[in-house]
């Protein structure tokens, strides 16, 4: 069953952006899987002792900075949106420059006029300015998401830091 260029740009295109949540998800995923205190491996290993006096999980190393003072005034996480949104633009604006690249050079079955970035010649077919307007569009969109998403995570950290700061403060009278 042969597909037709139509179905082929559409199938292209889901897999560049399949491709670009990837590799936008990777460095977010791998920071929340090492927690800073843990033990690299969950089982410990046989026949080892556990430490004598362990910490409990609501008291922070005394090197780390805290995350919540009880006098501070509350962190604006429009700012933090902003600030990572425009950090990670022109890294989005690359990823993307490629990853279109790449769905074209598919889309047109490997011709090589249409090689993404690295393999482009003089003689590459040149991007429109509609295209090159979508990809900014989209590297725009991914960065907003993601410095969305760092937001939104970070407040969560935020409310857990104050959560544990008013019980240990109901605790200890």
């Amino acid at each position: 069953m042969s597909l037709g260029p139509r179905a082929r740009a559409h199938g292209s295109a889901l897999l560049a952006a399949i491709l670009l949540a990837m590799v936008s998800a990777g460095p977010l995923c791998a920071q929340s899987a090492a927690q800073p205190g843990q033990p690299s491996s969950p089982a410990a290993a046989p026949g080892a002792a556990a430490p004598a006096a362990a910490a409990p999980a609501a008291q922070a190393p005394s090197d780390a900075l805290p995350l919540f003072k009880p006098n501070q005034a509350p962190e604006n996480p429009l700012l933090r949106l902003e600030i990572v949104s425009l950090g990670s633009f022109p890294i989005m604006l690359f990823y993307t420059g490629f990853v279109f690249d790449l769905q074209r050079f598919i889309a047109t079955d490997f011709n090589l006029s249409y090689a993404p970035w690295p393999y482009q010649s003089i003689y590459s077919a040149q991007l429109s300015d509609s295209e090159r307007l979508t990809r900014v569009g989209v590297a725009l969109g991914a960065s907003l998401v993601l410095g969305g998403v760092d937001a939104y995570l970070h407040q969560l950290k935020l409310k857990k830091a104050r959560r544990l700061h008013d019980a240990a403060a109901e605790s200890n009278p």
